[in-house]
C-alpha cells in the first residue's frame, strides 16, 4: 500500500470532499438501488452454491436468509454486523461486512466503515464482480476521508478495473479524476476521462469539456 500524504487540509482537499459529496447526493439513490437489486441477485446465487459439508451448508443457509430479513426488512447496520459476527466465514456475512461498511460510511462513521470493509473478501463471478468493484470504491472513499490520496487513487482504479459496468466506471473515474487533481496532477485526471470515453464512448459528449480543456 502506498505511503499516507501527509499534509493538513487544503483549500482544494476541501473542495474535492465537496465535490464528492454532491455526486453523492446527485447519485446516491440510484447507487444504492442498482446496489440492492446486486444484492439480492448475488443471495440468489450464492444460495445454490455448492458446499462440502451438511454444517456448512445449514449455516449458509442461516446467514442467506438472515441477510435477506435484513435487507428486505431493517436494512440497517446492526442487522448487517449481526450477521457478520454470527455466520463468519459465510459468504453472506461476506455480503454483509460490504453493507455494513456501506452504512457506516453514509453516516460518517470513518472507522467502523474501515473496519467493516477490511472483512470483505473479493467474490468470483459476475454479481461479485460488481460488489468487489463497490467494495473499493468505498475503500477510497475512506482514504479520501483519511486524507490519504494516493491510496484513494489506487483504490478507484481497481474499482474502475473490477467491472465494465458503466455506472461502476463512471462514479470511480470521477473520483478519481477529482482525487488526481487534489494532488495536483490534472494531465492525469484528463487522461482518466480519456479512458471513461474510450471504454464508455456514449459518455463522450459529457465528459468532452474535462477531456479538451
Amino acid at each position: 500500500m502506498a505511503n499516507k500524504v501527509q499534509m493538513p487540509e487544503n483549500d482544494l482537499m476541501v473542495e474535492t470532499k465537496g465535490k464528492l459529496e454532491l455526486f453523492f447526493d446527485k447519485y446516491g439513490n440510484k447507487l444504492l438501488k442498482g446496489l440492492i437489486a446486486v444484492t439480492l441477485i448475488a443471495v440468489a446465487i450464492f444460495a445454490w452454491v455448492s458446499i462440502s459439508s451438511n454444517s456448512d451448508l445449514k449455516k449458509e443457509n442461516a446467514a442467506q436468509a438472515a441477510l435477506t430479513v435484513a435487507l428486505t426488512t431493517e436494512r440497517d447496520v446492526a442487522s448487517f454486523e449481526a450477521i457478520v459476527n454470527e455466520y463468519e466465514g459465510t459468504k453472506a456475512a461476506n455480503t454483509a461486512a460490504y453493507l455494513a461498511g456501506a452504512e457506516y460510511l453514509k453516516a460518517g462513521d470513518i472507522a467502523n466503515a474501515k473496519a467493516s470493509l477490511a472483512k470483505y473478501a473479493d467474490v468470483e463471478g459476475a454479481a461479485g464482480e460488481v460488489i468487489n468493484a463497490l467494495v473499493y470504491t468505498l475503500r477510497g472513499d475512506v482514504a479520501v476521508e483519511e486524507n490519504d490520496l494516493q491510496t484513494a487513487a489506487e483504490l478507484y482504479r481497481k474499482a474502475i478495473a473490477a467491472n465494465e459496468e458503466v455506472l461502476n466506471v463512471e462514479a470511480a473515474t470521477k473520483k478519481l479524476a477529482l482525487v488526481l487533481e487534489a494532488m495536483g496532477d490534472k494531465a492525469a485526471a484528463m487522461e482518466a476521462y480519456k479512458a471513461l470515453v474510450e471504454k464508455h464512448p456514449d459518455l463522450k459528449a459529457q465528459y468532452a469539456k474535462y477531456i479538451f480543456e
